[in-house]
């Protein structure tokens, strides 16, 4: 039997539709003749002396798997099987020698070579009765795009294009596929034809183009008294605006009771250069804060804050189960605040941040997993004195935060959710990057924003049920399943928070609020995704809230059309 080292030393294998004999070579005496493919049926019954087998056209893909010393050993143990510890020469049919070159190619399959293909060539085997074995591992040729309108086919197929020329593997195409569908308002499938030369497989990616356009209104209570309980969103996508893969999105909130508090958010995006899944963002975002109801109204309390940034994020894992994604981002932050004319504080950074995200699909335990570490550096601190509402504020400080959730599924209508944020710093922060405890992604047992501290943590543990007892009954929204319509929800909140540095003189108190609920969410996708979400949440630690309420109430709804 050769070894692989011996298989790259061979001379070129012939055609599948060509002999040995018919290339001008004449056949050594009692030599074997595998046939083309077309006249092996008339031959089935034939055997020829074999001992052992050599194969060809391995490349080296050790990550895989795949070598041509791990292939050859593959093809060796199949002989050995075949001669029964016999030593010397066996007799095999095509049939049985065919079965080895299977054996080969489904080795191949099982490592993600989804077009591989092993065969026999046409051959005269020489006196060493050594049968030849020839693979195709299949090559990827062109990449062609079709249905696209408003997208240039090069964007679709960006992701694809380095594989040109690669063996065509079912992990590279379906990260391809992934980034291709990452892109705003258009959906891709694929499919193969053959290519123009053999081995060659061109692949098609299919674009659905979606409505560029998608517009969201909504309203919900997530303000407090004194900033505007009730509040009105409306919300703009718009995909590839400049066929480039881009998106620009822009956010409105407007607060009722009392009014004239408005928040606005901009924000466009778009890929960049050939690396697939890196993108440049730019973005900003400005709050009207006016005091003009409550105890407070008298001091005409008002002022903006705003955030401008821009930077660059790369998804640079995107499989079916992982993705995970860097960034980086430099912002300007800036909040002031007024009062009857006098200015209270002028408080403005600079700020580098840095991020890594994951986003792991459990399938051994049935769960999600999502991380965010997120580290902030302050770079300049151009703020005004005095500052009489942080007037003790490290201007250099470093920020630490980490989120983690994960979504358990118990049934096919029941999960569990777990959330854990944290922050951590040895710094006197302003509010702007303080740790907020309480509101409808908190503690929901507080108002919004309720208690503020340099550092601290938020966990929440809650437990979902797809319409308990009715869920498979059908509704009378469109036919839909109850399940698919309707959620209930109970939860536990927990938070605590401390101050660091010359904060601790101001504030030395640690804040801990916690806070047990109840809610739903009704859903109608069929609808203009309408979605309503409701919580109702009571307080069970010892510090009240700000507006002496121990119940708060969250819900929202939402329409996306």
């Amino acid at each position: 039997m050769l070894h692989a080292q011996e298989s790259t030393g061979a001379q070129p294998t012939p055609s599948p539709g060509k002999s040995a004999t018919s290339a001008g070579h004449a056949a050594p005496p009692g030599a074997g003749v595998v046939p083309p493919v077309r006249d092996r049926d008339t031959a089935a019954v034939q055997k020829i002396a074999v001992r052992g087998f050599q194969v060809a056209g391995v490349a080296d893909h050790a990550r895989l798997g795949i070598t041509p010393t791990s292939i050859q050993s593959l093809a060796d143990a199949q002989f050995r099987a075949l001669a029964a510890g016999s030593g010397g020469s066996v007799a095999l049919s095509f049939a049985q020698m065919q079965g080895v070159a299977d054996k080969i190619t489904e080795r191949y399959r099982n490592a993600g070579f989804i077009v591989s293909n092993t065969f026999l060539p046409a051959q005269t085997v020489g006196s060493d009765q050594i049968v030849r074995i020839q693979v195709l591992e299949g090559q990827i040729g062109k990449i062609i795009v079709k249905g696209t309108k408003r997208y240039r086919p090069a964007i679709i197929s960006a992701a694809a294009e380095k594989l040109r020329g690669k063996p065509l593997l079912k992990s590279d195409v379906d990260t391809a596929l992934l980034y291709a569908r990452d892109l705003p308002g258009v959906t891709v499938a694929s499919t193969f034809q053959p290519g123009e030369h053999t081995g060659d497989t061109d692949l098609i990616m299919i674009a659905h183009e979606k409505q560029p356009y998608q517009f969201t209104l909504g309203a919900n209570n997530y303000g407090t008294d004194l900033t505007g309980k009730y509040r009105l969103q409306a919300g703009l996508e718009w995909d590839n605006p400049l066929r480039l893969g881009d998106t620009f999105n822009a956010n409105v909130d407007y607060a009722l009771d009392p009014s004239d508090n408005i928040y606005g958010s901009l924000t466009y995006r778009v890929p960049v250069g050939h690396t697939p899944g890196l993108t440049a963002v730019v973005g900003a975002s400005r709050n009207e804060l006016q005091i003009n109801t409550g105890s407070f109204a008298a001091l005409n309390v008002k002022g903006p804050s705003s955030l401008y940034y821009g930077g660059l994020d790369w998804k640079y894992i995107n499989q079916d189960d992982l993705q995970q994604v860097a960034t980086l981002h430099l912002l300007t932050e800036r909040s002031q605040l007024n009062s009857l004319g006098f200015r209270l504080s002028d408080e403005k950074f600079t700020v580098a941040e840095m991020t890594w995200g994951m986003l792991h699909t459990d399938r051994r335990f049935h769960g999600v997993d999502i991380m965010q570490v997120d580290l902030r550096k302050s770079i300049n601190d151009d703020s005004l004195t005095p500052d009489l509402v942080s007037p003790q504020h490290d201007s250099n400080f470093l920020v630490t935060k980490i989120s983690y959730t994960r979504l358990q599924f118990l049934s096919k209508s029941q999960r569990l959710n777990f959330k854990f944020v944290g922050q951590y710093t040895r710094d006197a922060l302003i509010p702007l990057e303080q740790f907020a405890m309480g509101g409808p992604d908190s503690t929901r047992a507080y108002p919004i924003a309720d208690a503020l501290r340099d550092r601290g943590y938020y966990a929440s543990l809650e437990y979902h049920v797809d319409a308990p007892g009715f869920g498979d009954k059908v509704s009378p929204f469109y036919g839909r399943p109850w399940r698919e319509l309707l959620e209930f929800e109970v939860f536990y909140d927990y938070a605590k928070g401390f101050s660091a540095g010359a904060n601790r003189q101001l504030t030395p108190a640690s804040a801990e609020l916690s806070g047990v609920g109840a809610g739903f969410i009704f859903r109608l996708p069929r609808f203009k995704h309408f979605e309503f979400h409701f919580d109702g949440a009571k307080s069970t630690s010892a510090q009240n809230a700000s507006d002496g309420k121990g119940f708060h109430i969250y819900s929202r709804f939402s329409f996306t059309f």
